[in-house]
């Protein structure tokens, strides 16, 4: 058979001293590592969605969905599948140069289709700058995925999470000064396409990259696992980009700025969640089969013990903090920040699970399963349009994602005798507990401190349910293995 990039050996098993408890504690030292990254990214990205929604109009606004796209999109589906293959198998030099090779090709002819489009049809209505900005942020964002495969091989979370931190505060930045000096249609766009021709160099760099493309025989891209992985996370990336791509077709510019604005917010409390499954996968892909449902419960927990009481208290705080702080012209996201606060608690599962079950389960199944969530939400969003409008493809989203981690949870009981819902119970009985502590609360007065501490009120609560039904972490523990401690801190 013809040497491919898709068809090199895997890599042998690692002799680990500790066995899983080692591999446990290298997934909870990656994620610690992204994860901090994570929390700074957030804290940046929560200024901008604080300032940037006080100086644009929520029209205005409605191109940081579409920079958000950009950005996911390149990271999830830059790689072409490549990134998992080098994780998972020994490469060789031949197999990276084939991969650039393969990668520049389809990201040019995307590009180059993109920009045709815009010319030709424009259905969103932006200006040629507009969409030239975007198309360039796309590429450059795309063709960055491979090094940075490379550094997750390699456990080099460290680098990884410095230059991204750097890439979103040049974005937040320079759309920040943009929108005071003179906020256009372009200045968000203009600062992604910047924070990308820094990224990109800064990535190749560290990765030490030295492969020129290259092209060859071999067997076609999509087969095998890594043509399963792209697939799976095109579906994911299609589910999310429906909201600004549908809004943008169905719905005013105003609408569409509400659904970018509510995203942003409502995606805070799940922000470590894409982080727990980059670093899981390079230790997944190394551990035994009965290793890996320890190595993800104790990420898994920890997801949840951060995540659940931010949606908690989002929950409950929602109306008044929008209204004191946002204005009024925000007020009509109210029903969507509840909406989206829901879809991120069902994310924080979905998303984080996908390494650990196609690990576990045949790749073909979960990658259907993706596909029919997305085409659900789509099909279920044009369906509910006329009698929901903007509110739409958020009720879509809950119903057709509640139904993906149901069989998600059948997939792993069945293949590994891990149940994900069960995990979930004691985070998501406190959630209840907590909102309907709180709301009350809100209910009675109008006062933005009161709301406040109505929502600081549940997420405290959610969180003693939660321990009380004896799901969270050890914290002693988590930064034990955080430190490189052995099995018995693990």
């Amino acid at each position: 058979m013809t040497d491919s990039p898709l068809d090199s050996p895997p890599d042998p098993v690692p002799v680990v001293s500790d066995g899983g408890a080692e591999l446990k504690n290298q997934a909870v030292r990656g994620a610690a590592l992204l994860s901090v990254r994570q929390i700074l990214v957030g804290v940046i990205t929560v200024g901008g969605i604080v300032a940037l929604p006080l100086l644009l109009t929520p029209a205005e606004f409605s191109l940081y969905g579409y920079v958000n796209i950009v950005i996911l999109v390149g990271a999830a589906l830059g790689d072409l599948g490549l990134g998992a293959y080098i994780i998972k198998n020994r490469v060789s030099d031949r197999d990276m140069s084939r991969g650039l090779a393969l990668q520049l090709t389809f990201w040019l002819c995307v590009s180059v289709l993109l920009l045709a489009g815009a010319a030709i049809g424009n259905p969103f209505g932006f200006s040629m700058l507009t969409t030239s900005l975007l198309v360039l942020a796309l590429l450059l964002f795309s063709l960055q995925a491979l090094p940075t495969a490379l550094l997750e091989k390699e456990m080099r979370f460290k680098e990884i999470s410095a230059i991204e931190v750097v890439q979103r505060v040049i974005l937040i930045s320079i759309a920040i000064v943009l929108a005071v000096l003179n906020p256009s249609e372009w200045s968000i766009p203009l600062a992604a396409a910047v924070a990308a021709l820094v990224g990109y160099p800064a990535l190749l760099v560290v990765s030490r990259w030295r492969w020129r493309p290259r092209r060859g025989g071999g067997e076609p891209l999509f087969q095998g696992f890594s043509s399963q992985w792209w697939q799976v996370r095109i579906a994911n990336q299609a589910a999310y980009a429906a909201y600004p791509i549908l809004g943008g077709l169905l719905f005013s510019a105003h609408d569409v700025g509400l659904i970018v604005w509510a995203l942003a917010i409502t995606s805070i409390p799940a922000y470590l969640a894409p982080m727990v499954a980059r670093a899981t996968f390079p230790t997944l892909a190394k551990a035994e089969p009965a290793e890996r449902a320890e190595i993800y419960s104790a990420l898994f927990r920890g997801l949840l013990l951060i995540g659940m009481p931010l949606i908690a208290a989002l929950l409950v705080a929602a109306g008044p903090l929008t209204d004191d702080i946002f204005g009024s012209q925000w007020s009509d996201g109210i029903p969507l920040l509840r909406l989206e606060s829901i879809t991120t608690a069902l994310g924080i599962a979905s998303t984080s699970v996908i390494p650990f079950l196609f690990l576990s389960s045949p790749a073909p199944t979960v990658k259907w399963v993706c596909v029919g969530t997305t085409a659900s939400v789509i099909l279920l969003s044009l369906a509910l349009s006329p009698w929901l409008s903007y509110l739409s493809i958020s009720v879509a989203t809950i119903a057709s994602v509640a139904v993906q981690l149901v069989i998600f949870d059948f997939l792993l009981r069945r293949d590994t005798g891990y149940s994900a819902l069960r995990e979930m119970f004691p985070a998501v009985a406190g959630l209840l507990v907590g909102v309907a502590a709180g709301v009350p609360i809100v209910l009675a007065t109008d006062s933005l401190a009161a709301a406040i501490g109505a929502g600081i009120l549940a997420a405290l609560i959610q969180l003693g349910v939660t321990f009380a039904l004896k799901g969270g972490i050890d914290p002693r523990a988590a930064l034990a293995g955080m430190r490189g401690g052995g099995a018995s801190s693990a």
